[in-house]
């Protein structure tokens, strides 16, 4: 039976997301639809053709996640079930899984509503990417934390490790707040009348108060990344077996392998 580890790819991940942006990003500059800088994520990816990159490219970022989210509930639960009396860790673990994939439901929705043209679904795809995606981080570093009582002790869920999420959830939610606030006092000062927010430059009003919020904004999304990362130490430890196919019979009854 087929025996696999997946220790490479919070790493792959990593790197693939950042290369998607700068992917989209470059086909945004060259065609002149966003000023260079640090414009929006989204906005890299609102006009054709890059939004038709974006939303491919995103969607293979979050299959990727994906498969990241399920192996990590599937290892929590191989450590969680060999101690009966730590339901609430098993618990925390659902949930942890639950919220990773609304998550990267977020991150599929961003890419596939583009700012300009369906916004409100764009928001909620980008609330779930970012403010679920901080509950997930929350939910894992606690599990991370908690795990360290259980008789079946993670391998790889050093101290360092524990610390450096612990690190990235707190610079998380900093730069979250310092986002909402400097975006809300951008759009309350605008780039000025009859100029598109993909156009904002420096010498207009407000510019500066966007420049805080985009960069931030890049800067959570590349902290959530590092995140993933953080289970490389951990996905060495163990590898994952493939599902077998076992033929039926006619009355439905499984035939012995």
């Amino acid at each position: 039976m087929l025996e696999t580890t997946h220790h490479w790819l919070p790493i792959i991940i990593t790197f693939y997301v950042p290369l998607s942006f700068f992917i989209t990003y470059s086909i945004a500059v060259e065609n002149k639809h966003v000023e260079p800088g640090f414009p929006y994520i989204s906005y890299t990816g609102t006009t054709p053709p890059e939004s038709c990159v974006f939303g491919q490219l995103l969607n293979i970022g979050a299959v990727l996640a994906g498969v990241i989210i399920y192996t990590r509930y599937l290892q929590g639960q191989f450590h969680v079930e060999s101690n009966e009396n730590r339901k609430n860790l098993k618990h925390l673990n659902t949930a942890a899984f639950i919220t990773g994939i609304l998550t990267i439901f977020g991150v599929s929705l961003v890419g596939n509503f583009q700012a300009t043209i369906v916004w409100e679904v764009h928001l909620i795809g980008a609330f779930l990417a970012f403010g679920v995606g901080f509950v997930y981080m929350i939910l894992q570093t606690i599990f991370s934390c908690m795990s360290v009582s259980l008789d079946r002790k993670i391998e790889g869920n050093s101290l360092c490790i524990r610390v450096f999420r612990i690190a990235l959830c707190v610079a998380d939610f900093v730069l979250f707040i310092i986002l909402g606030i400097a975006a809300r006092l951008s759009i309350s000062k605008g780039p000025g009348p009859g100029i598109s927010r993909l156009h904002w430059s420096s010498d207009e009003p407000g510019y500066a108060e966007h420049l805080v919020a985009t960069i931030s904004q890049w800067l959570v999304a590349f902290i959530t990344l590092i995140y993933f990362a953080t289970f490389y130490e951990e996905f060495k430890h163990f590898q994952m077996t493939a599902p077998q196919v076992t033929p039926r019979t006619p009355g439905n009854s499984v035939v012995p392998g």
